[in-house]
């Protein structure tokens, strides 16, 4: 318990270091009720990728044609009910409509091959982080992940302040990709008001060239004088 919880609208404990399991027992929340914004993950996420059941790797182009690549990924477009290139230099899809969920085939060099998205991998995965389950490891009432998980994905926007907290625990990274996790499946990245704030020394303007507020435009300067530059931004990166 700190004094400053007395300010907050909902106070949460938590047991210290077991935020992960509170992050993914409120995902298993918002998938189940259907509170996550499907066109933005669509859109803005890696979550519609296909991923080969036979090994767990992302379908790639590298499976599908000769000299392929390995960096180029594809989606099950719903409209056209075959697999697409997954956009490189946009994240634009315009006409596909990507699906999250569901098995398909792919005809692959190594013959069919079943392939699901990676959204309906993760729902598979979560369904066991209950919140009565992580009430085991976070102290936390399942009633209270529950409405903290509706609350966050129903916000106008999110802010999740971290600074060096996570990151001095030994599994620390994983803390926080299961926050981004939440981010993602809820639209709360690129608009205003939302944010994820991590290792504060890269915002901090007093640390040489690593701060952004005062490093960035060196970086952007440095790269564009680069000549394969432009072929990179050309290839999608």
């Amino acid at each position: 318990y700190s004094p400053s919880s007395v300010h907050s609208d909902l106070w949460v404990p938590v047991a210290l270091g077991s935020d992960a399991a509170l992050a993914l027992a409120m995902a298993q929340v918002i998938i189940e009720e259907k509170l996550y914004k499907p066109d933005f993950i669509r859109e803005q996420t890696d979550m519609p990728f296909l991923v080969r059941t036979d090994t767990g790797k992302f379908l790639t182009e590298a499976h599908l044609k000769p000299n392929g690549k390995d960096d180029a990924f594809y989606m099950w477009d719903t409209k056209t009910n075959q697999i697409m290139d997954a956009p490189r230099k946009s994240l634009h899809l315009g006409d596909i409509v990507p699906a999250l969920e569901g098995t398909y085939q792919a005809t692959t060099s190594e013959g069919n091959v079943q392939v699901q998205p990676v959204f309906e991998l993760l729902k598979e995965h979560v369904k066991d982080y209950t919140p009565e389950k992580a009430s085991k490891i976070t102290t936390t009432a399942p009633s209270l992940i529950r409405k903290f998980a509706r609350d966050f994905a129903k916000a106008g926007a999110v802010t999740s302040l971290s600074t060096f907290n996570w990151g001095k625990y030994y599994n620390g990274n994983e803390i926080e990709r299961a926050i981004h996790l939440l981010f993602g499946l809820c639209g709360h990245w690129g608009k205003r008001g939302s944010m994820c704030n991590g290792f504060t020394g890269l915002s901090a303007d007093a640390i040489a060239g690593t701060n952004l507020l005062g490093g960035w435009d060196a970086i952007k300067e440095q790269l564009a004088k680069d000549p394969r530059y432009e072929g990179w931004k050309e290839d999608g990166w």
